[in-house]
Parts: C-alpha cells; sequence; structure tokens
C-alpha cells in the first residue's frame, strides 16, 4: 500500500490507461479466439457454417464491406504473382462486346490462356442456400441475398468467349475465378467453385497445374487486344 502512495499522477493515469484498454482489448481477443475455432470445427469436419453458428458469445465483430483500397491491396499481391510466372493483367477489366457488359474486375494473361477475376467487397460472413442456388451475406446481424458468383463466372466466361472467337485468339483457354476482397471474410462455400479470399486465390494459382502449363499464348499481343477491348466499350 505504501509503495501507492509514492505513485504520481502521470503513474496514476497510465495505470487507468491500460485498465482500460485491457478491458477493452481482452474480451475481443477471446470473442475472435471463439469464432476461429468455430470456423475451424465446421471446416474441418466439412460441416457448413451458418448463421446460427455465430450467437451469444461468439457474434460476430460490426462490421462493413470493403473499400477500393482492398481492392488495391488484392492487386499488389496479384501483380507479385503474375511478374514471378511473366504473365500480365489487364486492369480494369470490364470490357463491352455486342452491347453486354462484363462485370470482370481485372485480367490475368499468361501463356495457360486467360483468368478473368471478378472482385467482390461483401464483408461478414458469405454462404449458400438451396443447394448453392442462393448467395447470403450475413453481417451486422442483418442476411441478405447477394449476386451469385457461379452464375456471373459462367455469363463472364460465355461473353469472352463469342468476343474471341473471330480473332486469331479464338482457341484460348478461359478460366474463371472469383474474389471477396474483404480482411477477415468468413467463407463458407460449395467446394470446387472457385470463389475464393484473397489469400485462397493466389494459393489456388500456385498449386493448379493448369497455370503451369505453356499452351504458346502471345501473351503480350493478347494483353493489348484486351486493353483495347475495354478502351472500346467505355
Amino acid at each position: 500500500m505504501g509503495s501507492l502512495g509514492n505513485l504520481t499522477n502521470g503513474d496514476i493515469m497510465i495505470i487507468g490507461v491500460i485498465a482500460f484498454l485491457a478491458m477493452m482489448i481482452f474480451p475481443n481477443l477471446i470473442r475472435r479466439k471463439r469464432i476461429q475455432k468455430t470456423v475451424f470445427e465446421k471446416q474441418k469436419k466439412g460441416e457448413e457454417i451458418r448463421p446460427e453458428d455465430f450467437k451469444g458469445k461468439q457474434k460476430l465483430f460490426f462490421t462493413h464491406n470493403a473499400q477500393s483500397s482492398e481492392i488495391e491491396e488484392f492487386l499488389v499481391k496479384l501483380k507479385t504473382f503474375a511478374f514471378k510466372y511473366n504473365m500480365k493483367i489487364v486492369f480494369p477489366g470490364n470490357f463491352r462486346y455486342q452491347g453486354e457488359v462484363s462485370p470482370t474486375t481485372l485480367i490475368l494473361v499468361g501463356p495457360f490462356g486467360l483468368l478473368l477475376i471478378r472482385c467482390y467487397g461483401f464483408g461478414g460472413h458469405i454462404y449458400t442456400e438451396d443447394d448453392g442456388k442462393r448467395w447470403m451475406q450475413n453481417m451486422n446481424e442483418t442476411v441478405k441475398e447477394i449476386t451469385d458468383p457461379v452464375r456471373s463466372m459462367k455469363e463472364e466466361k460465355a461473353l469472352m468467349h463469342r468476343a474471341l472467337e473471330n480473332t486469331e485468339f479464338k482457341d484460348t483457354v478461359v478460366y474463371t475465378a472469383s474474389v471477396f476482397t474483404r480482411q477477415n471474410i468468413i467463407l463458407s462455400v460449395p467446394e470446387g467453385c472457385r470463389v475464393f479470399d484473397r489469400n485462397g486465390l493466389i494459393d489456388w494459382l500456385e498449386s493448379d497445374g493448369d497455370f503451369e502449363k505453356d499452351d504458346h499464348v502471345p501473351v503480350r499481343k493478347l494483353t493489348d487486344w484486351l486493353v483495347g477491348l475495354v478502351k472500346a466499350g467505355r
């Protein structure tokens, strides 16, 4: 008790700040750990993660949808990958053809062909209902239906094939993927649907043998043509 009497006002203030921060931070760390444990255990068992898994002490944190800076952060990661494997990126990648506009965010061009990537900024927890027919977002205790990325990928791929069919690039293989760019996004999506978070997309590119193939695609020439296609639709 005597030592406490020797504390200055400044010391007392510092102790108060530390105590306040501990009260604010530690419960959040524990809550985050609970959420991570739930997600890990569900994924390990191959079980679907549902909104009801995030109740009470493991309620999801208040968040928001992604900002443009998070797409830019993802783009930096993709550029590092592209440079490593002599690939090119067309950004923005949304193009118009025969009156239709593709919502493609960016296009990765490499010896393997083309990869159309659409980015989504939804935050919180993304999952599906009705056997994958409906895509849902659970954020800030509100559930709503969102764009179906699988349907979008099919439409984007079909439009790109039509744009290529009367060119010298008509035999180019076209792949598609979707990326949720929000930090700490929780994805509970059908296996093999090619819907990823930022790290997941890069891991897929580095592990899937399709992107190691050399189909003798003229990368620079095709990239220039795609840039022209994008610009023509503006």
